[in-house]
Order: structure tokens, then sequence, then C-alpha cells
């Protein structure tokens, strides 16, 4: 089709029809589990691995930036020419979008945290290694913790049984004791000739 190209204000104006990507039928295909093998032995590669990541984020980048050039020559074809359908612009930002999400779901999934964890698990001896340390470090710690647990229970135990025992001869001391206050109070009344007296401070909390 042929092209519009005019200036309105200083803006330049592009048919509808010119606004594509070069062919009509642009399809991004994600693979899915079909050959497990071969798509392991891709992943396996960290070069391979990481050359597909980066083109997946720079392919990201360029929709993301085509989606950006759609929407303002959407804005301006649409405050310039009236007439132009909006269908059009809006097919192709639609497009662009679901190409935007074909990309973006590999890509999490290539760069998450369960993959990495999952890589290394399978390339990596010394990551490896430095797991099992760190869990039987944890198992160890939880051994210490059950230990220490059990001890507390056995300081607890002989404490209430401390105290069971200790229990009477508390009782009969302060029972001694509050019989010597009353005793030391009449011998001081006595000698002030009968007049009351009363021992304060602590001793009468008993």
């Amino acid at each position: 089709s042929s092209g519009i190209n005019a200036e309105y204000g200083g803006a330049e104006i592009i048919d509808c029809g010119e606004i594509d990507f070069g062919d009509d039928d642009i399809e991004i295909n994600v693979l899915e589990a079909g050959e497990e093998q071969k798509n392991e032995l891709l992943l396996d590669n960290t070069t391979t691995r990481n050359k597909i990541v980066d083109e997946l984020y720079e392919l990201s980048a360029f929709l993301s930036s085509r989606r950006e050039e759609l929407f303002k020559h959407s804005e301006t074809i649409l405050s310039e020419i009236p007439d132009c359908p909006p269908e059009i612009q809006t097919t192709q930002l639609e497009t662009v979008e679901k190409m935007m999400t074909e990309v973006d779901v590999p890509l999490g999934k290539l760069t998450n945290e369960k993959m990495r964890h999952l890589l290394l698990l399978k390339n990596s001896e010394k990551y490896i290694d430095r797991l099992t340390d760190s869990m039987h470090s944890q198992l160890r710690l939880c051994d210490k913790m059950e230990d220490s647990i059990e001890e507390m229970k056995q300081r607890i135990s002989e404490a209430e049984r401390t105290y069971e025992e200790g229990e009477p001869k508390m009782q009969r001391a302060i029972e001694t004791t509050k019989l010597l206050k009353s005793c030391v109070e009449t011998e001081l009344s006595k000698k002030y000739k009968g007049r009351p007296v009363r021992i304060m401070g602590d001793i009468n909390t008993l």
C-alpha cells in the first residue's frame, strides 16, 4: 500500500498500514517439554543458556520499545487524522503485548530463584557440598537444641522437687519467726510498763 508521509505542525504522520514488523506472520514459539534431552543439554551449557537469556532480554526490550512507538504513533494519528480507524493501531498494540508475554514467561522461568538453585544443584559440586554442610550444621544445631530442652526440663523438675521439699521447712521457719516476734513484742511491752509495742518492717509480710 502507498504510505502517507506528511507533516502537520512538525509531527511526521505515518500511514497505519506501514507500521508492521516486516512480515505479516510473526510468531514466537515457546518450546514445550517435547525434546527433553535436547532442551536439558541446552540449559546445562552455561554459555548457551546465558546467550538465550541475553537474547530474550534484548527481544523483550525491543518489544517494549516497539509498543511505546506504536502507542505514540497511535496518539499522533488519532489527533491529526480523525478518520483513521483506531482498530488498526489497537490490533498492532495487542499483537506486540501478546508477544511480550510470550517472551517474558520463558525469561522468568529461566531467571527465577528456583531455576538458579536447580542449575547449581545439577552443575556445581561445590554448591552441593556447601548445601550439604549447611544441612548437617542445621541438624547439629537441632540436636543441641533438643539437648538444651531436655536439660532445661531436668532443671525445672529439680527446682520443683526442691521447692516441694523445702516448703514445709519454710512454713515452720515462718511460724517460728512470727512466734519470736510476738515474744519480743511482749517482753518489750513489759519494759515499757505494758505499753503496746509493734515491730515494724518486712517481718510483717510473712
